[in-house]
């Protein structure tokens, strides 16, 4: 009895050890996956990241350039040694500042008149995407675009204009190893920039390989690295590469060597010219995580192994006892059927009692069933209830956001000035959404002037006042100039009242005024711009 029931125990008990370790490793493997996935997902979504913040940083660094009046003088008189004076310092200030490692100043006709960066080298024509595209487009242009070194530079260019006229073109360049930079700041990450060797000058890499350590140039037969915080590959990856190139058939690769477990991500670079010559290579190392996973495995098996030797124990007693009990037991079965022939009979009667019972109960089951059918009814009528007042929150919200963009009409007058009405009360949210709103209208129209016409404002105290003196400084440091309107005695008399400071404040009587300042201002700024003839 024992073999027949502990034998078959025995092969479950393996079985079921096999499926264990089978399903935990499935399981692992595929967590591992989706952790991979994720990973890349999030890498390749913290590059796009960094991308798009250094994009926002370059235009803002740009309008300033833009707007300085030393460079702009030194440009109308062609004065290389004051554009050098005035921007070698300033590109010290965006290097330590924003990592920005590049400053041209071009002509009109794409001639570099100066590389601040390198001062020696200018009078050359340079015919580079971005510029071409602000050229042709007269806006400005922005991309990744590959030097001769296969190095990716983050470049920014504007066409540069005083008033009407044409000075020439601004060039902003950030090395994208340092807009890549965000990505360094994770633990366990290395990075390398693999770029195709056909877009590659040889004698100028090797130039820039000996300071950075780089390996050899001879290490893959299609590839090399222009940036890398590793000096070698693993092996594997290198073997990889070498059979398939950039083009490698999954974008993330897990691999061992010398006792670690490294995952290796491509990215593609984006090219302002959609080439796909270069990617970054993002190695993880993620040893703790296969090792945890290893021992967690182990330790599964360990105690299924040890739960199994004394369940197997215990059975094997407990089936001595048992072939014991059932030969004592044997000769009381006897005896025992003749009390069942007799119970059997007491209980037909017993069964006939139930049945009686159980149609009573059926009667009051059916009973309920119809009271829980009314009830889900009503749960239905609620439900639909429920709904019909979302969609009416909904309706409300949109409503409420559709008032409160109305609330704040930003108006293009002319260009280079804005006019803003203010109608109605202006609390600290308002306030916040009115500067949040001025300040990228301002960015974006590039306008020199604002006016703030208050002539629908009730009142005013002493906060609704320190909120629109913060707004006039936020706008100042724009280099936009903010004008007041429709200020009336009682507004007048509050802010003298209250002691507020207009420096950053011009006012006027009402918005005809301000409109005509504002032209009389672009005129004699346009007079002064253009050259005397």
């Amino acid at each position: 009895m024992r073999f027949r029931v502990l034998a078959p125990l025995v092969l479950a008990l393996a079985l079921l050890l096999a499926l264990y370790v089978a399903t935990t490793y499935s399981a692992f493997a595929s967590r591992r996956a989706e952790a991979m996935r994720q990973e890349t997902e999030h890498t390749a979504e913290l590059l796009r990241r960094a991308t798009i913040d250094n994009i926002e940083t370059l235009s803002s660094l740009m309008s300033a350039i833009e707007r300085d009046p030393v460079l702009e003088e030194a440009m109308i008189r062609r004065d290389r040694e004051a554009l050098l004076a005035r921007g070698a310092p300033l590109l010290q200030e965006l290097e330590a500042r924003a990592g920005i490692t590049h400053l041209y100043f071009h002509a009109p006709d794409r001639v570099s008149f100066l590389r601040v960066h390198e001062p020696s080298r200018f009078g050359d024509t340079i015919s580079r995407f971005t510029l071409l595209e602000a050229e042709r487009t007269g806006k400005p242009s922005v991309g990744n675009e590959q030097g001769p070194l296969g190095t990716y530079t983050l470049r920014y260019v504007v066409p540069w204009r005083s008033g009407e006229h044409l000075l020439g073109y601004i060039e902003l360049g950030k090395e994208f190893e340092h807009v890549a930079a965000s990505l360094r700041e994770v633990p366990g990450i290395d990075l390398a920039i693999l770029v195709d060797k056909k877009h590659v000058q040889r004698e100028l890499w090797e130039q820039t390989a000996k300071k950075q350590r780089l390996p050899p140039w001879d290490a893959l037969p299609s590839i090399v690295p222009v940036f890398s915080t590793v000096q070698a590959l693993p092996d594997e990856l290198s073997a990889m590469l070498s059979r398939q190139g950039l083009a490698i058939d999954e974008p993330t690769v897990t691999i061992q060597t010398d006792g670690r477990v490294l995952e290796c991500t491509l990215l593609p670079i984006d090219d302002v010219r959609a080439l796909q010559t270069a990617k970054l290579l993002v190695i993880r190392d993620v040893t703790g995580t296969a090792t945890v996973a290893r021992v967690q495995l182990v330790a599964g098996c360990a105690a299924f192994a040890g739960v199994s030797a004394g369940l197997l124990a215990i059975f094997h007693v407990l089936l001595g006892r048992i072939q014991r009990a059932l030969r004592e037991r044997s000769t009381l079965l006897n005896s025992a059927k003749e009390r069942l022939e007799r119970e059997i009979e007491e209980r037909i009667v017993t069964q006939q009692e139930l049945e009686k019972a159980l149609s009573t109960s059926a009667a009051a089951s059916q009973a309920k069933t119809e009271s829980l059918a009314q009830r889900e009814e009503a749960l239905r009528e609620l439900h639909a209830a429920k709904l019909d007042l979302e969609q009416q929150l909904q309706t409300i919200e949109r409503q409420r956001i559709t008032i409160r963009e109305l609330s704040l009409p930003i108006v293009d007058v002319w260009d280079e000035i804005l006019a803003l009405s203010i109608v109605g009360p202006v609390d600290a949210a308002r306030a916040a959404d009115m500067m949040e709103g001025l300040l990228r209208r301002i960015v974006e129209a590039q306008a020199r002037w604002i006016i703030l016409d208050v002539t629908g404002l009730p009142a005013i105290d002493e906060e609704v006042a320190a909120r629109l003196a913060r707004v006039a400084r936020a706008v100042r440091l724009l280099g936009c100039a903010c004008i007041v309107t429709g200020v009336s005695p009682h507004i007048a008399r509050t802010f003298i009242t209250l002691g507020v400071q207009l420096d950053d404040i011009r006012p006027l009587r009402s918005l005809k005024d301000g409109i005509k300042h504002c032209m009389f201002a672009r005129q004699a700024a346009a007079l002064r711009s253009t050259p005397a003839t």
